[in-house]
């Protein structure tokens, strides 16, 4: 069981990808949870209260912006981490979307990346 240094939400609809994420932050000492919709997101993010979100941008039914706006409503205090299989300027974009809503970004992460790239 790992220690509670941080908790970890992980969003990401490729659940392999996902289960590796969870793997290295709970090697981490992080406490980590990972969800793979939107829906799921907002309910996870209104109950177990992350100090990070590793968010995949692109994900099939969900814009990453509109998880933004979901950070936002639930005046989400923690760090994001950016993430998308998609162009460079949707992680600019998101970034400063994010920033204009008072939200913090720790990184944005170009998929694929190792994990050791990982800033957690």
């Amino acid at each position: 069981m790992p220690s509670e240094l941080g908790r970890l939400l992980i969003v990401e609809d490729d659940q392999s990808f996902a289960a590796e994420l969870k793997t290295d932050g709970e090697r981490l000492g992080l406490a980590v949870m990972a969800v793979h919709d939107s829906s799921t997101f907002e309910n996870v993010l209104g109950t177990w209260v992350p100090t990070i979100i590793a968010m995949d941008l692109v994900m099939p039914g969900s814009d990453g912006l509109e998880l933004l706006g979901v950070c936002e409503r639930q005046q989400f205090q923690g760090h994001l981490i950016l993430m998308t299989a998609g162009y460079e300027i949707y992680l600019q974009w998101a970034e400063q979307m994010a920033t204009a809503r008072g939200l913090r970004v720790a990184a944005k992460l170009p998929k694929p990346f190792r994990a050791k790239q990982f800033p957690i």
